[in-house]
């Protein structure tokens, strides 16, 4: 069985809101990360991680949306990997792939789910990524440019 722990409990804190409620499509940015691990037969399970006392928020959004899989909802940490820990201890026993989702990434499609759980079947973890196609250039003090990154290594 594989279940997705679908990470919520950021602060938005560089955005300066809570990028999750924005709506794209008519639709706020978590639902639309909801609906495909609701969607995708892959998954089993969705464990989602909030912040304390947003809980009531996040059943009603399942609720408006109907989402039909099984799912958990459980408080963050005081950082992200502490509300990845939260949702892996909720994991149903049965559980042998875990995949991790950011809640504000809206745009991940089943068909990289299948991808990653199948290498994470086959090599033991991975983790999807895409090739930087931006220049990227590496300061220190944010004003003088010390060099640029080779983007075929990131």
């Amino acid at each position: 069985m594989n279940a997705a722990i679908l990470v919520a409990a950021g602060k938005g804190v560089r955005m300066g809101t809570d990028k999750l409620w924005l709506e794209i499509a008519g639709r706020p940015v978590i639902a639309h990360a909801w609906q495909t691990l609701n969607d995708a037969p892959c998954i089993a399970e969705v464990i989602v991680v909030v912040r304390a006392g947003m809980q009531q928020n996040f059943s009603d959004l399942a609720a408006r949306f109907m989402f039909q899989k099984a799912f958990r909802i459980v408080a963050g940490g005081a950082e992200r990997q502490d509300s990845v820990w939260n949702g892996l201890e909720v994991l149903s026993p049965k559980t042998e792939i875990v995949a991790i989702q950011d809640a504000a990434r809206p745009c991940t499609s089943e068909a990289l789910l299948v991808a990653t759980i199948d290498a994470a079947r086959e090599i033991g973890a991975a983790v999807a990524a895409q090739a930087v196609t931006d220049t990227i250039k590496e300061s220190a003090d944010g004003k003088c440019i010390l060099r640029t990154l080779d983007r075929s290594k990131l």
